[in-house]
C-alpha cells in the first residue's frame, strides 16, 4: 500500500517506492491521486534543467539530411531563408546540388546515411570546413508498401534497405556528428520521426516500424545526453505532401502542406521543445495512449 512506503513528508520508508505500488495496482485511490504527483515533483526537482536551444539569433550552422526534397528540402529551405549557413546532404547528387544551386550561400554533400564509413567520412569533413556546426536536422528517410500477406516472400534488399535508411541511418548520423555537437555551447540533434511511430500503417509496416524504433532510440539519447549541451529533440510531422509518397496513386487526403508544416515545425524548434509534435501526429500520439485499438482502426481504415 502506498499509505506505507510514503510518510506524511513524501518521503520513502522500507524497501520499495512509492510508485511501486500505485503502478502495480488496479486502481489509483483519492490519496495515491494526490500523493503521486507530489513524489514525481520532488523527483523532477532532482534533475538539473537541460540547455535547451530557442531560436538562433545569430548566424548558425545547420546540417540536413535528406535535404534534395520534402521536409528535408523545406526546412534547408526555411534555416537558410533565417541567415543560417545551411549544408544539404543526399545520396543523390543532382537533388542537393540542385537544392544548394537555388539558394546562394548553401552548401551540399553527398553522403549514403545507410553506409557508416560514408557517414563518418562526412562528420570529418563537416568538422574541417565547419567547426561551428550547431543543429542536425536527422531526416533521410524512405517509405515503401510492403504486403506480408502476399504469396511468396518478399524482396530482402528492399526491407532491409528501409530499415538501414530509416532506423540504422539515424543512428550512424547520431553517432558520427555528437563529437562535433557536444563541443558547442549548445548544440541540437533533431530527429525526425512520424505520427506512424505512434500508430503504425499496415500497408507500410517496416516504414512504421522504424519509426517506432526512432522514437524510442531518441527517448534514450535524450536521456544519455541529459547532462551535456546537446539537446536532443523528435521532430514528429503527421503525412505531408512531399514526394515521399509518389508510390501512391494520389497524394492522402489529409496531408499538411509542406509549407504549413515548416512553419509549425520551426515554431516548435523556436521554442525549445524536446518533442514538436505537428498537425494530426497529435492525435495519432494521444489515440496510441488513450484508445490504441480505435487508433489502429482509424488510420487503417
Amino acid at each position: 500500500m502506498v499509505d506505507e512506503a510514503v510518510t506524511s513528508d513524501g518521503s520513502l520508508t522500507g524497501d520499495r517506492s512509492p510508485l511501486h505500488d500505485v503502478w502495480t495496482r488496479p486502481t489509483l485511490t483519492t490519496r495515491q491521486a494526490t500523493e503521486v504527483p507530489h513524489v514525481l515533483r520532488e523527483r523532477a526537482a532532482l534533475d538539473p534543467p537541460r540547455l535547451r536551444v530557442t531560436r538562433m539569433s545569430t548566424a548558425e550552422v545547420v546540417l540536413v539530411t535528406g535535404g534534395g526534397s520534402g521536409i528535408g528540402g523545406g526546412l534547408a529551405s526555411a534555416f537558410h531563408a533565417r541567415g543560417h549557413q545551411v549544408i544539404v546532404v543526399g545520396h543523390r547528387r543532382e537533388r542537393v546540388e540542385a537544392v544548394a544551386a537555388r539558394h546562394p550561400g548553401m552548401c551540399w554533400q553527398v553522403a549514403d546515411v545507410a553506409d557508416a564509413e560514408e557517414v563518418a567520412a562526412l562528420a570529418e569533413e563537416v568538422g574541417c570546413r565547419w567547426p561551428g556546426l550547431t543543429t542536425v536536422i536527422n531526416n533521410a528517410g524512405v517509405q515503401h508498401l510492403f504486403d506480408f500477406a502476399a504469396s511468396g516472400p518478399l524482396d530482402a534488399a528492399e526491407l532491409g534497405r528501409e530499415i538501414d535508411v530509416n532506423l540504422k541511418g539515424v543512428i550512424h548520423v547520431a553517432n558520427a556528428m555528437l563529437p562535433l555537437l557536444k563541443t558547442q555551447p549548445r548544440s541540437r540533434l533533431v530527429n525526425v520521426g512520424s505520427g506512424l511511430g505512434y500508430v503504425p500503417l499496415a500497408a507500410a509496416p517496416v516504414y512504421s516500424a522504424t519509426k517506432a524504433g526512432v522514437h524510442s532510440f531518441t527517448l534514450a539519447l535524450r536521456r544519455q545526453l541529459r547532462d551535456s549541451p546537446v539537446q536532443v529533440v523528435e521532430l514528429i510531422p503527421p503525412v505531408v505532401a512531399t514526394d515521399l509518397h509518389r508510390h501512391l496513386e494520389e497524394t492522402p487526403p489529409m496531408a499538411m502542406d509542406l509549407d504549413a508544416f515548416v512553419k509549425a515545425a520551426l515554431a516548435g524548434l523556436d521554442a525549445g521543445r524536446d518533442e514538436v509534435v505537428v498537425g494530426l501526429a497529435k492525435v495519432l500520439r494521444t489515440l496510441s495512449r488513450a484508445a490504441p485499438s480505435l487508433g489502429m482502426k482509424i488510420v487503417n481504415q
